[in-house]
């Protein structure tokens, strides 16, 4: 029969909490020098980590304490340290050059802008106003990935149905990239999905450090 507890047999344990600051020589790293460190991705193209990860810093240098969920990791990068911003898998924006094959891909197989969202999913393909690359975004498995497109997959997405410019899309893609276009289905099993989330889970296990102001 487990003990009840009572005033006798019941007391109040006060726990030790580890605290670990980021030190400079012997001061702590203020904000100012946590700024100062060249901001550089902690996550590569291939989705995994880089380098040796030190930890987080819960301190927004850039006004995105209201962005969507990310962490701020100190990473080593040789002898130097780097700091990264890494967004949250449904967040990301993880750019691949698999991604122009995937979209094109997509497109082919009947993807259009004015298509019911439930048919082509979280596809966006849209010209940029400044540079004039055309940019596209999909999220696959839970991860949102960036790459570019030709302007031909810009053409057929913004058409309403399969037609001779569709059928142009495989040749103009070997052309561009110098090997066959495959299928979407295809190319989305060699998209760094898994890593990208055993990174996340990495980063995310990583004890905080904490700097001074």
């Amino acid at each position: 029969m487990a003990t009840q507890p009572n005033a006798s047999n019941t007391t109040v344990e006060t726990a030790t909490v580890q605290i670990r600051t980021l030190n400079v020589g012997a001061k702590q790293m203020t904000q100012g020098i946590f700024r100062q460190l060249i901001e550089a991705p902690a996550v590569n193209t291939e989705g995994r980590v880089q380098g040796q990860p030190w930890g987080t810093v819960n301190y927004h240098p850039d006004r995105c304490d209201d962005a969507k969920e990310h962490l701020h990791v100190v990473w080593q990068l040789g002898d130097q340290l780097r700091r990264g911003f890494v967004l949250a898998p449904e967040h990301a924006y993880l750019r691949h050059p698999l991604v122009a094959e995937y979209v094109t891909a997509r497109i082919y197989e009947g993807a259009r802008r004015d298509t019911p969202r439930a048919e082509h999913g979280d596809l966006k393909v849209h010209r940029s106003v400044t540079t004039r690359e055309i940019g596209a975004t999909v999220y696959i498995r839970g991860v949102r990935f960036a790459g570019t497109v030709r302007p031909l997959a810009l053409s057929v997405f913004d058409r309403t149905s399969y037609d001779d410019q569709a059928e142009r899309l495989p040749a103009d893609f070997e052309d561009a990239y110098q090997r066959p276009l495959r299928s979407a289905a295809e190319v989305a099993e060699l998209l760094p999905v898994e890593a990208y989330k055993a990174a996340w889970r990495e980063l995310s296990a990583l004890p905080q450090l904490f700097i001074g102001r």
